[in-house]
């Protein structure tokens, strides 16, 4: 299966290497991805032009967001990486978070609003708001989080362990933004249906 160049081309600012030019680690990642979206989403094509960095980067990304691992409930762990996003301005990143999040939480429209400001939904439980927050901070401002924002997680109920699973969450997604918003990836058609 190759990529059509035209359609690729237009989705990142460099080039998009076609997916017989990818190590066989990433082909695996890709296809894996198709498989469970029905399509090929543009962020794992217009990133593959960093081949087995890329497939490292993946193999730490994605199980962060697998619904079946993690110390943290899926919504949590979708809500950190879509808050993430959305405080870096990730418009690719916000916009598929805000449907995963939207769906693990049952409501489209929470996930959405989420996704474009956390601090203007009123219904945000005691629990969403602490890790929306702490998320923010993090993404854009890491050297002030205090001990008191730690506390504030342990609060809540998370472990060291689970609370460090929080970070890594929100790192890695602040890299992938970064990634996104430098190639300016085109966000899927799927998206907007």
């Amino acid at each position: 299966m190759s990529v059509d160049t035209t359609e690729a081309v237009s989705i990142s600012r460099l080039r998009v290497p076609e997916l017989d030019q990818l190590p066989p680690k990433l082909r695996e990642q890709i296809d894996s991805i198709t498989a469970q979206l029905g399509y090929t989403p543009n962020w794992i094509r217009a990133f593959a032009l960093g081949g087995a960095h890329t497939a490292r980067f993946n193999e730490y990304l994605l199980p962060l967001l697998d619904p079946n691992q993690g110390l943290l409930p899926y919504a949590d762990r979708e809500l950190l990486a879509t808050v993430t996003s959305a405080e870096n301005g990730c418009s690719y990143c916000r916009l598929n978070h805000a449907g995963s999040l939207g769906h693990a939480l049952g409501d489209r429209k929470l996930g959405t609003r989420i996704a474009i400001d956390y601090r203007e939904v009123r219904e945000l439980t005691p629990r969403q708001r602490t890790l929306s927050a702490f998320a923010a901070k993090l993404a854009v401002h890491p050297g002030e989080v205090t001990d008191e924002d730690i506390e504030s997680l342990r609060d809540l109920g998370l472990t060291d362990e689970a609370i460090y699973e929080a970070v890594q969450i929100v790192a890695v997604f602040a890299a992938a933004n970064r990634f996104s918003i430098f190639l300016q990836v085109t966000p899927d058609d799927q998206f907007f249906s």
